[in-house]
């Protein structure tokens, strides 16, 4: 079986240049949790999953003093004091000031539509990745496979 059998080619792709704010509203739209980054001739550049989303938020929550786990420090009577709802909300509001390509990861892991099913599974278990986007040679994204669309192919294997 090859990729090009069970990859999806209604590929949803962000742009660098795309605030997170409009990246998390198109991840959420569209009920996935990461998507491939593409320049304007629609060449991979870069994933963007939701780890990375919150990744961006928890570094803005730590530099206004707010963690996300707790810190020794947290514990001590003296340092007792509660970060103001409206800093907060600027964490979230801030996402509009920061680019996609600020914090995606641009060592992407891919396959081509003509690669064995099984070299996608190996890179997906080996990388421990959710989704491999499919390049054609030029590089331009053409599909993705995930997880989900390989156990599915495989549950219709006869």
């Amino acid at each position: 079986m090859l990729v090009k059998d069970v990859m999806n080619r209604n590929v949803i792709v962000l742009k660098p240049d795309m605030d997170l704010r409009t990246a998390a509203r198109i991840l959420a739209e569209n009920k996935i949790t990461g998507a491939p980054v593409v320049d304007e001739n629609g060449k991979l550049i870069g994933i963007l999953t939701l780890k990375d989303i919150l990744k961006a938020i928890e570094i803005r929550m730590e530099s206004l003093g707010f963690y996300l786990m707790p810190t020794p420090f947290d514990y001590m009577e003296f340092f007792d004091f509660e970060i103001p709802h409206e800093e907060k909300r600027d964490v979230f509001a801030d996402l509009s000031s920061i680019q996609v390509r600020d914090v995606m990861e641009k060592r992407v892991h891919y396959v081509y539509e003509d690669d064995d099913i099984e070299d996608a599974i190996h890179l997906l278990a080996k990388k421990e990745v959710s989704r491999l986007p499919v390049v054609d040679k030029n590089g331009k994204v053409i599909g993705i496979v995930s997880r989900a669309d390989i156990i599915s192919a495989l549950a219709r294997f006869k």
